[in-house]
């Protein structure tokens, strides 16, 4: 796999997800749109693409794709060409394939083993970092929270949304060093930038 593709999270506007399914399926761009047994989105309006950055920045040139979704975005420093000078300017955020991955995991289980939480918060990157030992969601690492009266597992896609597992049994969930919440090991989830939409 090119290290120059990541995946992506688009903000699509209602009207267009059907008609930005179909381009992306024919261009053969993977994507991942997370839908209930029902049809309905988890996640109004959101797409994951995989591709290269200068796909998307090709598709806002596009005219018939610029009006039809956002990009999520974080501020990166750059060196200008030719001094030492930085600037800073907004860039498509790539998501960390493992954050991805465990991300499609959690939300292809069956829809009474997790919740979608909304927008990622700084509030869910707090609580203890575990790992769960057993069971659907065994080698998930993430951090427990107490939500409605209830301890849940929390998974996020950095700056763009967080999920909770159903109650997990805390005698299927072990502690991990939390030198580990800044690094990637199987499942870690790390947070390492805010996002902007644009």
């Amino acid at each position: 796999m090119s290290k120059d593709i990541h995946w992506y999270a688009l903000k699509v506007f209602s009207r267009k997800v059907l008609e930005l399914k179909a381009d992306l399926a024919r261009a053969g761009i993977e994507y991942y749109y997370p839908v209930q047994p029902d049809g309905k989105p988890y996640v109004q309006s959101l797409i994951f693409v995989h591709c290269c950055e200068h796909q998307l920045d090709a598709w806002h040139a596009d005219a018939s794709f610029s009006s039809s979704f956002t990009v999520y975005k974080h501020t990166e420093k750059r060196r200008r060409l030719y001094s030492e000078e930085t600037y800073e300017r907004l860039v498509p955020a790539p998501i960390d394939e493992q954050e991805m991955a465990v991300f499609m995991l959690v939300t292809s289980a069956s829809p009474d083993k997790y919740e979608i939480l909304g927008p990622d918060d700084p509030k869910y990157h707090t609580g203890q970092l575990v790992r769960v030992t057993a069971g659907p969601f065994e080698g998930l690492v993430g951090r427990v929270r107490r939500i409605k009266k209830d301890r849940r597992l929390v998974i996020t896609v950095t700056g763009v949304v967080a999920v909770a597992t159903v109650h997990i049994d805390p005698r299927l969930l072990e502690p991990v060093d939390e030198k580990y919440g800044a690094q990637m090991c199987a499942g870690d989830i790390i947070y390492s930038y805010g996002m902007a939409l644009g």
